[in-house]
């Protein structure tokens, strides 16, 4: 893999993926794809509360599975909409016959240089680039949209007693919002896709720390680790990616 914006090294991209019950639930609702050879991950939390989250979040990993050696930037990236939509239009149908069958979904995807990160709800991808932390995704739920409407500001969004209700997620409506977006990338850089079971525990600053780690490896045994002392209501997934120089 060339990275010509940053320079002509070959770079090397390994990964690892953790998910984990938490203390409330009966299942755990989250799944997730580690797929370093095709340059894909995702991360999918079925909606808490519905009856079949588990089966749709399974569902729509399930669904990338059938993606295609890419032969450019631009069809890896529609390839993956594609299987997106095709997913919410399943799992629509199947909420209208037998319950709700909903799942938040957060993508990254790399392809000759470029990345792009697709998502609907609040699973989350997080880009660490000069040791700085950025959040590449922007939470679609009650709270965000109150804060972006400037109804509220962060810290009163933040008491809000219903503020994590999703406003958007696969399997919820016919019209699916899919966001995305799309940068260059740097050899060094490292990403951290995860469900809110884990961005609603730990802080930023947190999450930047155990990403600091020597591999995504010892960053997700780290982060594991730090949650045996806590009470997780929540499941938690979560996925490193590391970029480095060969």
């Amino acid at each position: 893999m060339d990275l010509p914006e940053d320079s002509q090294h070959t770079v090397m991209i390994t990964s690892w993926g953790v998910s984990q019950q938490g203390d409330v639930y009966k299942e755990n609702q989250d799944a997730f794809l580690n797929w370093p050879d095709r340059k894909f991950w995702s991360v999918a939390d079925g909606v808490g509360g519905t009856q079949h989250g588990a089966k749709a979040s399974k569902f729509i990993i399930r669904s990338f599975l059938s993606l295609k050696e890419p032969e450019s930037f631009d069809s890896f990236v529609s390839a993956t909409k594609e299987r997106i939509l095709e997913s919410n239009n399943i799992l629509y149908s199947r909420t209208m016959v037998d319950g709700s069958a909903v799942s938040t979904v957060v993508t990254l995807l790399i392809h000759g240089g470029q990345a792009a990160c697709l998502w609907a709800g609040d699973s989350r991808c997080y880009l660490l680039r000069n040791e700085i932390l950025y959040q590449c995704t922007h939470d679609h739920t009650l709270r965000q949209h109150k804060i972006d409407r400037r109804e509220l500001t962060v810290s009163e969004a933040y008491h809000m007693v219903k503020g994590n209700v999703i406003t958007n997620a696969v399997g919820a409506r016919a019209d699916l919002q899919l966001d995305e977006v799309r940068f260059a990338l740097q050899a060094e850089d490292r990403f951290l896709l995860c469900s809110d079971g884990l961005s609603n525990l730990l802080s930023p600053s947190a999450l930047r720390q155990y990403m600091l780690r020597g591999s995504p490896q010892t960053s997700c045994e780290a982060l594991s680790t730090s949650l045996e002392d806590r009470r997780v209501d929540d499941n938690v997934t979560f996925i490193v990616i590391f970029l480095s120089r060969v």
